[in-house]
């Protein structure tokens, strides 16, 4: 049987012509294998995969460490396909630890970097803006049917001038990075090597943490998962902040020690917190996190909008004709 590309129906169909194009120009014949959940594959089939797109509506519906029926029956395909060479993820991120198999069996893994950043970034601004200007307030009292305007013991400071740390300058925390500019914040920017970029105002190492901390009024948490930013804001951290300082999080729960948070939320040294990242998804009803009154929160959606969808899509087929020709792949994880 000939080498063959998994691929959901329901792509296959909304970008059949580029694919068309793309596998009728390939030096080799590389086939579609339809992927869907209730079809029993032969091991002939199995064998055959030799590319496999793991695409948004294949995930959807899949809770932190939790697959959705479909991607129980997807990732189940993969890690039984022995001749499979390159996975595409729909994610940004490479931590999820269904990934880690065929990642450690050394197949090429290309994530989504990118795709999500423009919506991710918004979502992030967006309750950074909220937060600044006391919207928790004013949507309680609209939910009450109370007519509450600001006293001036309880007036906001202007957004202009305060300081922003961003953790992770890659894709989306430029992005915020250039908002934040334009509303007349200073940019810090930290990464694991202290180099110059756009839209930052600063940029240091994360060993530099420390040092910023206590001058910051915004913490945006913006980057991977990683044994280095594992629970990298913790109590003593969070300590550090400046009393009245506001914290988002649209990178992953696990970076921030939970407990800590509430605590700093509950006794008010922290002004507020936009998650939409938690140490457990789905976040359960017992959290305090659900009725503190300085909490926005979203539920690990993001980056959730046409736009992703369609450019995450868009990048697999330029992947896909990279692969097909030899060429450098876009967003290739780095191999173990």
């Amino acid at each position: 049987m000939s080498a063959s590309l998994l691929i959901s129906r329901q792509l296959a169909v909304e970008h059949g012509a580029a694919l068309a194009q793309i596998l009728a120009a390939a030096p080799r014949r590389l086939e579609l294998l339809h992927f869907d959940p209730e079809v029993a594959y032969s091991s002939a089939q199995i064998a055959s995969i030799e590319v496999a797109f793991y695409s948004r509506d294949i995930w959807e519906g899949t809770q932190a460490k939790h697959r959705s029926p479909q991607g129980q029956a997807f990732w189940s395909l993969i890690d039984a396909a022995p001749n499979l060479r390159w996975l595409q993820l729909v994610s940004a991120g490479l931590d999820h630890p269904v990934y880690q198999p065929a990642k450690q069996r050394g197949v090429r893994i290309s994530t989504a970097a990118g795709t999500n950043a423009e919506p991710v970034a918004l979502n992030a601004l967006t309750g950074l803006l909220m937060l600044s200007r006391d919207f928790p307030r004013w949507l309680r009292a609209q939910q009450q049917r109370e007519w509450a305007p600001i006293q001036d013991t309880q007036l906001p400071r202007d957004l202009g001038g305060q300081t922003a740390v961003i953790v992770g300058v890659g894709h989306i925390g430029t992005r915020i990075a250039r908002g934040l500019q334009a509303l007349g914040v200073h940019t810090v920017g930290l990464r694991r090597q202290a180099l110059p970029a756009e839209f930052f105002d600063e940029v240091l190492g994360l060993e530099a943490i420390d040092t910023v901390l206590p001058r910051c009024d915004w913490l945006v948490l913006a980057c991977p998962l990683t044994e280095q930013t594992r629970r990298l804001v913790d109590a003593r951290r969070l300590a550090l902040l400046p009393r009245g300082a506001g914290l988002v999080n649209i990178a992953r729960g696990e970076i921030v020690d939970e407990v800590a948070l509430i605590e700093a939320l509950t006794r008010g040294h922290l002004l507020g917190a936009y998650l939409d990242v938690f140490a457990q998804e789905p976040l359960p009803p017992e959290s305090p996190l659900w009725s503190l009154p300085n909490v926005l929160m979203t539920p690990h959606s993001a980056s959730a909008s046409l736009g992703t969808r369609l450019r995450g899509a868009e990048l697999f087929l330029r992947n896909l004709r990279a692969y097909l020709q030899g060429a450098a792949l876009e967003s290739e994880a780095a191999r173990s």
